[in-house]
């Protein structure tokens, strides 16, 4: 059950649009943010009907990812090979990733299921912050920890750990594995042949 409830979190955690409560540059803390989302989506899967239509999964996707900032997780994700690309390359990287994501975020809507989720006040130095959460699941719980910074006044992550497992980490190996294996053109055209497959399945 703790493994399950883990990885039904970091779903979860990774969930780019602002929330209505971002409105206004500098009126959220960083946990206010994180809490927003999440109550944000519960809000709507309690008030989706079975199946879950269409559009709804689409309103979930937003929502879900809306909280990470993918330029700086792609960049921090591939270190040396993000210099090494064009801009043009970049950007295409960036709308690969965070489609693979979004697609993969609604799923196994199930898993955004938990009993309640205990907010710690964020420590906030400068344009950084680090938000602790703990999510609870029938007798279990789970530690998410927020890294965010500033981006246009917005707070957005660019890594989270889910019982110290780093999900920024687990991209860098991974991207890391498959260049060394190949080449970084041929892991982006697996990713990019993910991406047109999903969308052919309607994933």
């Amino acid at each position: 059950m703790r493994t399950m409830l883990r990885m039904a979190l970091g779903a979860l955690a990774l969930a780019l649009v602002p929330l209505p409560s971002q409105a206004q540059e500098g009126t959220s803390a960083p946990d206010e943010v994180v809490r927003a989302r999440n109550d944000a989506v519960k809000q709507i899967l309690d008030e989706a009907g079975d199946p879950i239509s269409v559009e709804t999964k689409e309103e979930l996707k937003g929502i879900i990812n809306g909280l990470i900032d993918f330029q700086e997780l792609s960049r921090r994700a591939l270190r040396r090979h993000w210099d090494q690309r064009t801009p043009e390359e970049q950007a295409e990287f960036v709308e690969v990733f965070r489609e693979l994501v979004r697609t993969s975020s609604v799923q196994k809507l199930e898993v955004y299921s938990t009993d309640s989720i205990t907010y710690e006040p964020a420590e906030i130095t400068g344009d950084e912050s680090r938000v602790v959460t703990i999510a609870h699941k029938n007798r279990n719980h789970v530690e998410i920890v927020y890294l965010m910074h500033k981006v246009d006044g917005e707070w957005r992550a660019f890594d989270v750990l889910i019982d110290d497992s780093s999900t920024l980490r687990t991209y860098q190996d991974s991207f890391q594995r498959q260049i060394n294996a190949t080449s970084y053109d041929a892991m982006y055209a697996r990713m990019a042949d993910k991406l047109a497959q999903d969308r052919v399945t309607g994933g």
